[in-house]
Order: structure tokens, then sequence, then C-alpha cells
């Protein structure tokens, strides 16, 4: 039993700081491991930057994907592909198909890669976008009196489909309160609409009436 208490406590605190050293080791070895699964993620379309994706089929896509544990993990997490497309659309008011090449899908994580996927092209509507000018209406609230309020620019130029382009009257800045404000003040609100607003944000000028412009 004294044999078996000095095997097991002698030079203890160095046994111990072995046996931190192998886990740690042993964790460094685990997240750079890698591995490979299958994941069944939702697809995201991210379309030129002249067009407009208005529908597309199927929704989700099946990958067989390889890389790091860690990421791996996060991409289970975080179930989701990118598929960009290039260069121009047919446009059509019904479903067109897209062929999907491996270059085409971007992951979430860098270290993660697509060895396979399925299915191997998407049926979309696209239509082609068109520039608008929309004035921008103020969303807020507690504005007191003996104050003017000025927005610059009071315009943005959005990109719209082409069949929307009439529906598209105004945008709205994103909601705020100025009730705290006192005296002169500026502030830089959003712009908020589904469309790719230039400039995505406005500058509220706050002026007291008594204080000049």
């Amino acid at each position: 039993m004294k044999q078996l208490f000095n095997l097991i406590f002698e030079n203890f605190h160095y046994k111990l700081i072995a046996l931190i050293f192998s886990v740690l080791l042993w964790f460094l070895a685990a997240k750079k491991e890698v591995v490979s699964s299958e994941i069944t993620a939702k697809i995201v379309i991210q379309p030129p930057e002249n067009f407009y994706v208005i529908d597309y089929k199927p929704t989700k896509m099946h990958l067989f994907v390889e890389g790091l544990r860690t990421d791996i993990s996060f991409l289970k997490e975080n179930p989701y592909v990118i598929v960009k497309l290039t260069g121009n659309l047919p446009e059509s008011k019904n479903y067109i198909s897209i062929k999907i090449s491996k270059n085409m899908l971007t992951l979430p994580v860098h270290s993660a890669e697509v060895m396979a996927f399925s299915p191997k092209s998407l049926k979309i509507k696209a239509e082609k976008l068109i520039k608008k000018v929309v004035p921008v209406k103020l969303e807020a609230y507690g504005i007191k009196e003996g104050y003017r309020l000025i927005l610059s620019p009071n315009y943005v130029t959005i990109r719209v489909p082409e069949s929307e382009k009439g529906k598209v009257k105004f945008i709205r800045t994103e909601r705020v309160d100025i009730s705290s404000i006192k005296g002169n003040a500026e502030l830089f609100l959003n712009v908020e609409t589904k469309y790719k607003p230039n400039p995505k944000r406005v500058k509220l000028i706050i002026r007291r009436i008594n204080e000049g412009s």
C-alpha cells in the first residue's frame, strides 16, 4: 500500500503538470483535426449588382464538406451556403434554370471546403434593377416646439426592380427619439429599405429657431 501511495504521489506536482499539458495538447490537436460531414444548408443567393432575385427553388442544398472540426461544428449550427451569381441573368416571368458550379459556393467558415453538393442547378426568377431617386421621410418622435428639423440629403438613389418602380414613392429613416436633445445637434440616421440606397445614411440637422439657421 505504501509503495502504491508513493508511486501515485511521489513528485505529484510534476505529474499534475504533465497531465495538464497532455490535456492541452489533446485539445489543440482535436481543434485542428480535419473531419468531413454531410450537411443540409440553407441557400442564400448573391445576385449580380444590377439584378434582383424575386424567388428561387430549392431553398436548401445538400453538402459534403471537409475542414477543421471546430469550423464544421460551427457550420452545423449555422448551416447556410452563399451561391454567387455573376454576369447577366435572363429576365423572365417564369423560372429559369441556372447551373451551379463549385466555385460559385461560399461557406461562412474559411477552412471548410465543399467536396460535393446537390442539386447542381437552381430555378430562379430574376429582374433587372433600375435606378430611381426617391425622397426620404424622417421617422422621429419626441419633437419639441421651437426646433427646425432638416434632412441632408432629403433624397436617395435606390436600385429597384423595374416592375416595382411605380410602387416605391419614398423611403424612411430609422426611427429616432430626439426628446432628450437640447440646443443644436446633428445625427446620422440609417435609411431603411430592402433596396440598395445611395447614400445609406442621411444627416438630421436639429436647430433651435431662435438660435440661427
